[in-house]
């Protein structure tokens, strides 16, 4: 028993942030106490992966953050101070864009025609701007429950999926892009399996050439989920299960096959070159605040709890990540004291995710839903982001090798990567593509 939860708690941990790691404990389950209720509100001294979208900042002063401002999250309609209270007045402007390249070699590929092209891959997530300029000439829309009372709500997720695997600043920008909308009801298991039977029967459709060779999805799958069908957690995972006997390569977070984070590298660096990129924003996160707690010589889940409670109102310097794995670790202790011990808890979470390639995530702008010319800066980005990377690298893979099989791909992406932190791989779309291609 303990071995599952710990693992169980890792592979939530892994999927990023507090949200993780409620998906797999099933928070909000009647009945249940609250967590937090003694829990102290964050006193946010740094603005370190602060989320600035939409925000009225003209009063600000932000002269001397140059040094952090790219790890702000933001978006066009910011309103930023003027003159000597900015590091630069086009700062905010120059990372928006620069933020655009999905780097790694990227350009160079793009220059040999190696953009997904003639490749058709789908994305199932919630409602997004059609009319989006990132996807002009390659989007094919298709609303799963054109009914529903909630089609009209837009999600930025979806938006930034779509975006980072096949918009026209995407890593396989000339790929042919199936969106299947789903309504936001709380219920996207079940809407996942409706949509990926429309994907299917599509599939019955369109010529060889033509038919959906990848599906892109967001959210990761709970196997505690699975096993008692959960929302139709079960149905989503035989609908997987159908696609890939199909011959359709279904990449989710915490999928089998490959393992994978995130890593991403500042916009005002060279976005080509491996030496610049940095582990996933969230990781670092989570080791400073498991380090303090080690350091101060935490032994119990108590002792934890107390420490962490004293983080949140007197750390010098916390910022909003460090703040959210506080409150992370709070929930993990308050569900996992009774089984797992703590000290055993804390070399798990010390030593990391183990092996895995990390793919970019960090610091990226994406089409957003608020116009069709609209974009959002993510100084921190999550595991959607980088399966959102990882399907597109599939896309341009099956365009130079159309036979290849989905564990060749994985195993291509594996091999030729980089070695990054620890057991950790940094992604080479440059390598990866030499070897499928036999260079």
């Amino acid at each position: 028993m303990r071995k599952f939860v710990i693992l169980l708690l890792v592979a939530a941990m892994v999927l990023g942030s507090l949200v993780g790691i409620l998906i797999y404990a099933g928070i909000g389950v009647p009945g249940q106490n609250d967590p937090f209720s003694d829990v102290p509100a964050p006193v946010i001294r740094s603005n370190r992966f602060a989320d600035f979208r939409g925000a009225d900042l003209l009063q600000q002063n932000f002269k001397d953050q140059e040094g952090v401002f790219y790890t702000f999250t933001f978006d066009m309609a910011t309103k930023w101070p003027q003159g000597d209270r900015m590091p630069d007045t086009d700062l905010p402007a120059r990372i928006l864009e620069k933020g655009k390249y999905m780097g790694l070699g990227l350009s160079l590929l793009s220059e040999k025609g190696i953009t997904g092209k003639g490749i058709s891959v789908a994305v199932i997530d919630k409602p997004i701007l059609r009319e989006h300029e990132a996807f002009q000439g390659n989007l094919n829309y298709i609303e799963v429950s054109p009914e529903h009372a909630k089609m009209g709500n837009t999600h930025f997720l979806g938006a930034a999926v779509a975006g980072i695997l096949a918009g026209k600043n995407g890593v396989a920008p000339e790929a042919n892009l199936y969106y299947f909308a789903v309504p936001d009801d709380m219920e996207p298991y079940a809407r996942y399996a409706e949509a990926m039977g429309q994907i299917l029967e599509l599939q019955n459709t369109l010529p060889k050439e033509g038919k959906i060779r990848i599906v892109a999805v967001a959210h990761g799958l709970d196997q505690s989920d699975v096993a008692a069908n959960t929302g139709g957690a079960k149905d989503w995972s035989q609908a997987i299960d159908r696609a890939r006997q199909e011959g359709i390569i279904v990449i989710y977070p915490g999928m089998p096959g490959l393992a994978f984070t995130a890593t991403g590298c500042p916009p005002e660096k060279d976005r080509d070159d491996p030496a610049n990129y940095e582990l996933w924003s969230w990781s670092r996160a989570k080791r400073q605040v498991a380090e303090k707690l080690q350091t101060q010589g935490a032994s119990t889940w108590d002792d934890a709890g107390k420490l962490l409670n004293a983080f949140l109102t007197e750390e010098t310097g916390l910022d909003s990540l460090q703040a959210e794995a506080i409150n992370t670790f709070v929930y993990t202790g308050y569900l996992y004291k009774d089984y797992v011990n703590f000290e055993e808890w804390l070399k798990v979470t010390l030593a990391g995710s183990g092996q895995a390639i990390a793919i970019p995530a960090d610091y990226i702008t994406v089409p957003t839903v608020s116009g069709p010319g609209q974009y959002t800066y993510y100084g921190a980005g999550g595991l959607s982001w980088s399966t959102a990377y990882m399907a597109g690298l599939a896309a341009l893979g099956l365009q130079v090798k159309p036979d290849a099989t989905e564990q060749e791909l994985f195993q291509a992406l594996w091999d030729s990567a980089t070695p990054f932190y620890g057991e950790l791989r940094l992604v080479s779309p440059t390598g990866y593509i030499a070897r499928l291609m036999g260079d």
